[in-house]
């Protein structure tokens, strides 16, 4: 019924909290005499429960969900039969449920980075094959962003590998925040990250990238271990991957050495300040 979905009660609560917290299957003629009944739901809904048959779904001692039966439709009680009946089909219904959730779990594995939760490299290779592919039939520009920590490893040496972990995940963070649902986040090793941008031309491709930017310059006003990182930023009509990939990575390493040449600009002059002739 619609007016029960997204409803729920507290664990424990009623029959079927019963048999979750209990593991047992139960059968009952009549609610009425049962204390561990909860008419909350056919107050709701305004139905009137009168039998049930419930039984856990489990594997070994683990209950994760219950299967319930209410009122038959000839209005007569359940019987021995039909209760053994339902206990067989939870049984495989419990399987195939465990089985599901560990293929997702596995699944969820190999496709996601485990510390940050976006998609690992094996997904990112996967998703730009499927991007490029799309990208050449439909005549549309593919954007790619390459994000790297600036001296990630002095994080690491200065405050230790948990704080390193912070800032990858303070970033992961910032940038699931700065793309489109359509875009991918992905961990491409280390401290490196990469955004694709489908149907993402240069213009575009840059205003995600000062977009970061400033919401990097907003958390490290109030960060208590503030970071920068470097952008590079390519778009492209992609007939080679590789190339996208390099064209990205190499404008990553030219805003890398204009951040290094504005160090070292800003360093000789203050020595100049401090070797002038009256320090002397």
């Amino acid at each position: 019924m619609d007016t029960l979905k997204g409803r729920c009660i507290p664990a424990g609560r009623g029959i079927a909290g019963w048999i979750a917290e209990h593991g047992q299957a139960v059968i009952i003629e009549d609610v009425t005499r049962d204390s561990r009944f909860d008419p909350t739901m056919d107050q709701i809904s305004n139905f009137t429960t009168e039998s049930i048959i419930g039984v856990p779904l489990k594997t070994k001692n683990k209950v994760f969900g219950v299967i319930e039966l209410i009122n038959k439709l000839n209005g007569s009680t359940f019987t021995a039969l039909e209760f053994k009946t339902l206990l067989t089909i939870a049984d495989f219904a419990a399987i195939a449920i465990e089985k599901a959730y560990y293929f997702k779990a596995l699944k969820r594995i190999a496709t996601v980075d485990p510390l940050t939760g976006v998609l690992n490299r094996r997904s990112m290779i996967r998703i730009l094959e499927h991007e490029k592919e799309r990208s050449i039939r439909h005549k549309t520009m593919l954007s790619l962003l390459v994000i790297d920590i600036d001296k990630f490893k002095a994080i690491n040496d200065d405050s230790g590998h948990l704080a390193g972990d912070d800032v990858l995940k303070a970033l992961t963070s910032l940038l699931l925040a700065c793309v489109r649902k359509v875009d991918s986040v992905c961990r491409y090793g280390g401290d490196e990250f990469v955004v694709i941008l489908p149907e993402t031309g240069k213009e575009a491709a840059e205003e995600v990238r000062q977009r970061i930017m400033s919401r990097l310059s907003d958390y490290n006003r109030e960060a208590s271990l503030p970071f920068t990182v470097s952008i590079g930023a390519y778009a492209s009509a992609p007939d080679n991957l590789d190339d996208l990939f390099a064209k990205a990575d190499m404008d990553l390493y030219r805003e890398k050495i204009e951040k290094d040449t504005a160090y070292i600009d800003n360093l000789s002059e203050h020595l100049e300040d401090f070797f002038d002739e009256e320090n002397i």
